[in-house]
């Protein structure tokens, strides 16, 4: 072959090869494996559920190997998917979120029996576990040109349990993945080692592909209080302006229902409740997020002067 001919096919060929990878830096994509159930826009919720969040747990092959003893992976991975949660909830402006993951010690469905022993503050706990998690690297190596992609997968579960009966109400799945590709040609461009920051990214997206479900199933269950104390012609409910309590506001008030015990699942199950009156707010009492509390008239029916814990309050 003419040299010149092969000189001017090799220039080609170089220049066609830096065309095709002009950039050379870390890219990174999110995948969001989408929820099993519809995500569907919910519209504006004024009174705040009161959430306590637990610390995942991590039941990841990776995190529970033996290559991984001794070492802090499986801590990491749980307290990253905790906080992901938590943001993700705070920032939907919808909760007063109480995080018990470092004090509550629950390991399977069949102790939340008990969960009045624990004195959860809460109207609804979240346990939530990683139960898939993955990386794999792959490339492809040119006559010019070489690629390297980086790969993280990650699947978590998350149930809701409702702290009054300590029952699943809700669970989810979801799935995600994060990725991030480097170029080069000639041996010019980025040189990618581990990327560690692609964990957080699929467990972010996998949480991501189910948080909209969450929110919409907590913000539609009937928000709740208790009456603390009645002084007269005055009734004391828990819960006030943090939680979206207004002068104004009428409530009902509830005697709770009989409990009875289910044959087919042998678990106790509340009749539904009667209602007995209807109050309305008429003055807040500031406090934080626990201590709060409101005044309240009553406008219809009556409430007895002592028994309140089988009393509750419900906008529904």
């Amino acid at each position: 072959m003419n040299p010149k001919l092969l000189l001017l096919f090799l220039g080609l060929l170089i220049l066609g090869g830096c065309a095709s990878f002009q950039k050379q830096e870390v890219q990174s994509t999110l995948a969001i494996t989408p929820a099993s159930s519809p995500q569907v826009v919910d519209e504006v919720i004024s009174l705040k559920r009161k959430v306590a969040i637990a610390r995942f747990t991590n039941e990841t092959r990776m995190a529970n190997s033996f290559l991984n003893e001794g070492s802090d992976t499986q801590e990491k991975m749980s307290k990253a998917a905790t906080d992901i949660l938590s943001a993700k909830l705070a920032m939907s402006k919808r909760f007063i979120l109480i995080e018990r993951q470092d004090d509550l010690a629950i390991e399977n469905e069949q102790k939340i029996s008990n969960i009045e022993s624990y004195k959860i503050p809460a109207d609804y706990l979240i346990l939530g576990s990683i139960s898939e998690f993955g990386r794999n690297t792959s490339g492809n190596v040119g006559l010019v040109d070489r690629t390297k992609k980086q790969t993280a997968y990650a699947k978590v579960t998350m149930r809701i349990i409702d702290t009054r009966s300590g029952m699943v109400i809700y669970g989810e799945e979801g799935a995600g993945e994060a990725s991030s590709e480097v170029g080069t040609v000639l041996g010019m461009g980025s040189r990618a080692g581990y990327d560690d920051s692609l964990t957080d990214k699929a467990i972010d997206a996998a949480i991501s592909s189910v948080i909209q479900n969450l929110i919409n199933k907590l913000s539609h269950d009937p928000w709740r209080s208790y009456v603390l104390s009645k002084e007269g012609a005055d009734v004391y409910i828990a819960g006030g302006a943090l939680q979206g309590v207004k002068p104004g506001d009428v409530f009902k008030v509830y005697q709770r229902g009989k409990q009875v015990v289910n044959p087919q699942t042998n678990l106790p199950v509340e009749l539904p409740g009667t209602q007995i009156a209807t109050i309305k707010i008429n003055t807040l009492v500031p406090g934080t997020e626990l201590t709060e509390l409101s005044k309240a008239s009553i406008i219809q029916g009556s409430i007895p002067d002592d028994g309140f814990e089988n009393i509750y309050v419900s906008d529904k």
